[in-house]
């Protein structure tokens, strides 16, 4: 096999893994992994080495499309190709839209492995020549998630906060996006009698261009936040998937600088596309040993099915008093992720009995840091800090008549 490329076989078929053993054997192909549980396969997966995954429809019931998503996140320029036991249109268009790069037929077409595999090791080369000179992540805007296991954490109050600091830097267009999709909640705290929302944008999903996009939005001022509201009726959220929320980052990452995600307390299909594609994930918690607890369960999910990488994942402290019976010295000793910020209890500024009554604080361009207080100032020093990693100013250049979209609401 060129390029030094193996075969990494995945069934839970022993008959079948014992003919692709043969076949490739004979083929002189140099086989990796051989793995039979494809529901764990992504956790034996080489992630340093050029790979060909050959995976088998799996005998037990499982999610396919889950588990190629999971392998591409550990190995993203290994082709795969999947050997299918049926014609099952739908599911094997569900199976390209997650990764795979080809399907052949079982047993009927086992004998076009070896072109298969020829085709997909020019494939694995392409990739990894196009890997090595760009970041991990997608190009275009950065995609900020806030998520938290426990419900009422304040991901929603941090997620519009956070929004309106980014969209304090000079040239900066920042899209807030609720994907909280059965019930929503930022048209409640900003008090928005919604006309248009995400829901009226899954039928153009596939070609989104920026003038649908913007025609659902709602610009906050004196911010300029744009505003993307979750489907009004629960009937449309449950038409969406995974795929359809990575065709949406696809597009807003090349019109706007910052995507600031509010994301629901449970582990579902959105949530979990969202996470896998988010530039940075931000934890909400309140330090108190039942949230924890949950964090940490949390924690151990995301890791063990790759939903973020490490250095990606920070903690965001919310409502901290100095009163807590858990401090910040016992939260270190707890767990290893990073604290990247500390809202403090708001005593004084009244934050959420405004949020309370649809008027949160609102940010205007030329703020002065040194300026503001208590929670406030907190989401301004994590935007700076967030302004840092980039190490520059640069932002997406819009032509200015794209520049004027959505409807305006004010607080």
């Amino acid at each position: 096999m060129s390029d030094n490329a193996k075969i990494t076989l995945i069934t839970d078929d022993s008959r079948l893994m014992q003919q692709l053993q043969q076949n490739l054997t004979f083929l002189n192909f140099t086989i990796g992994e051989q793995i039979t549980k494809p529901r764990e396969a992504y956790m034996e997966l080489n992630h340093t080495e050029p790979r060909i995954i050959v995976l088998a429809e799996p005998l037990e019931p499982v999610s396919v499309p889950g588990i190629v998503q999971q392998l591409k996140k550990v190995n993203e320029s290994a082709p795969v190709i999947y050997l299918s036991r049926t014609d099952d249109f739908a599911a094997i268009r569900e199976l390209y839209r997650a990764g795979i790069s080809d399907v052949l037929r079982v047993p009927d077409e086992l004998e076009q492995l070896e072109a298969a595999l020829q085709k997909a090791a020019r494939f694995a080369r392409a990739g990894r020549s196009s890997a090595s000179g760009r970041g991990n992540r997608a190009q275009g805007g950065r995609i900020l998630a806030l998520f938290s296991a426990s419900g009422g954490s304040g991901t929603t109050t941090a997620a519009l906060h956070l929004a309106q600091m980014l969209a304090m830097k000079p040239g900066a267009r920042v899209l807030l996006a609720d994907l909280n999709m059965q019930y929503g909640g930022l048209q409640h705290y900003l008090d928005i009698q919604a006309e248009r929302d995400l829901g009226d944008l899954k039928s153009v999903l596939q070609e989104l261009t920026y003038s649908q996009l913007s025609n659902v939005l709602y610009k906050l001022e004196p911010s300029g936040v744009q505003v993307l509201l979750s489907p009004a009726h629960p009937q449309e959220a449950e038409t969406f998937g995974g795929s359809d929320i990575e065709l949406l980052f696809s597009a807003c990452r090349q019109h706007f600088d910052y995507i600031v995600l509010d994301l629901p307390k449970s582990l579902d299909e959105i949530s979990i596309a969202a996470l896998n594609h988010a530039d940075r994930v931000f934890y909400m918690l309140n330090v108190d040993r039942p949230s924890i607890v949950r964090m940490k369960h949390a924690f151990d999910i995301m890791d063990r099915y790759h939903l973020t990488d490490a250095e990606q994942l920070s903690i965001l402290v919310n409502r901290h008093s100095k009163k807590a019976d858990v401090t910040l010295d016992d939260l270190g000793k707890m767990v290893s992720v990073p604290v990247i910020g500390v809202i403090p209890e708001d005593n004084k500024m009244g934050i959420q009995s405004r949020m309370n009554v649809g008027k949160p604080l609102h940010v205007e361009p030329g703020m002065k840091i040194k300026r503001m207080r208590g929670p406030l100032k907190e989401y301004a020093e994590l935007a700076l800090k967030l302004f840092k990693e980039e190490g520059g100013e640069a932002h997406v250049d819009l032509p200015a008549v794209k520049q004027q979209s959505g409807r305006q609401i004010s607080v």
